[in-house]
């Protein structure tokens, strides 16, 4: 058994704090997203803390659709669904496969093959990357192929000029967006 916290832990007040802060700066534009959105780009980017992409591309509320999980793969229905969804129905021109310097999913994969845990599923679609010297790199050209064969919707609409497939790095060091 887990040991009781305090009624209101240090965590989440710190998140209540931010969403104030949020609300206090933000508020007063949000009632004009209710009605729906129209991002102008879709990202597929790590999971990672460190990589918040409406902040790396100075981007407001509703001009990012973010899809994240580790490693930045275009793996299973959530993420290729979600994908989907924003070029299908929120017609986005522009799709970003967005790794990054020092990735923990990246170093875990270079470390073996996965366990047989959904982690260890993860670890072993990066390792598909794997032949040449850099990895990171290879990575996000693979999401980039993988997309296309794994989704017919997102294939067609490349096919058809509606949407552009980029790669591109975030470099943890200075901030910056190596587009490939």
């Amino acid at each position: 058994m887990q040991p009781k916290r305090a009624d209101i832990s240090e965590e989440k007040k710190r998140l209540i704090e931010g969403n104030h802060r949020f609300i206090q700066t933000h508020g007063h534009d949000l009632a004009r997203h209710v009605s729906g959105q129209k991002p102008y780009a879709v990202i597929l980017t790590c999971s990672d803390s460190r990589v918040p992409p409406e902040h790396i591309f100075n981007a407001g509320v509703g001009e990012l659709f973010v899809v994240r999980d580790a490693g930045n793969i275009a793996f299973g229905s959530s993420v290729i669904g979600s994908l989907e969804y924003a070029v299908s129905h929120l017609h986005v021109p522009l799709l970003l496969i967005l790794g990054h310097t020092n990735c923990g999913a990246m170093k875990a994969s270079e470390t073996g093959p996965g366990d047989g845990t959904c982690i260890g599923d993860i670890v072993n679609e990066i390792r598909c990357c794997f032949g040449g010297d850099d990895h990171l790199r290879d990575n996000v050209r693979r999401q980039e192929k993988m997309i296309l064969q794994r989704s017919p919707a997102i294939a067609q609409a490349v096919e058809s000029g509606a949407l552009e497939i980029q790669g591109a790095i975030y470099h943890l060091e200075d901030g910056t967006v190596e587009f490939l």
